[in-house]
């Protein structure tokens, strides 16, 4: 209960925690179960806050799968949350790159690179960082 007091975890993320602090197997299920049962575990509540929360802090659609992946949340879940995002991942790419490196567009090729890495590090897919480094109309 401790660690759900602090803030959302997956169940799969609940249950690595557990196992690193010597809990059994039965243990874990038992406590599992039961914050389930209160409501206090959801792998679909936590996936869309997950997604909310870092797609508005500049993350991009890649990154989030993987973070959740990471975090052991279901495939179905992850895709249903993406899907379910009101965030247009082509606008957060562009406000991001203007953000960190300025509105105006890259000079030279090493700058242009250095803001793909950079983008592409936060999760935007090639498309979108095309769409951040173009010139606007």
């Amino acid at each position: 209960m401790g660690l759900l007091s602090r803030r959302d975890h997956s169940r799969g993320e609940l249950q690595r925690k557990m196992h690193s602090r010597g809990f059994s197997s039965e243990q874990i299920e038992a406590a599992i179960g039961r914050v389930i049962d209160f409501g206090y575990l959801d792998d679909e509540r936590f996936a869309h806050s997950f997604v909310r929360y870092r797609s508005q802090r500049g993350l991009g659609p890649q990154r989030l799968r993987s973070d959740l992946r990471e975090r052991q949340v279901d495939t179905e879940l992850i895709k249903a949350a993406l899907a379910q995002t009101e965030v247009d991942f082509f606008e957060s790419c562009l406000a991001l790159r203007q953000r960190k490196f300025g509105e105006a567009l890259p000079a030279d090729f090493k700058e242009r690179a250095k803001q793909q890495r950079y983008l592409a590090y936060r999760g935007f897919s090639m498309d979108m960082i095309r769409y951040a480094l173009s010139p606007s109309e």
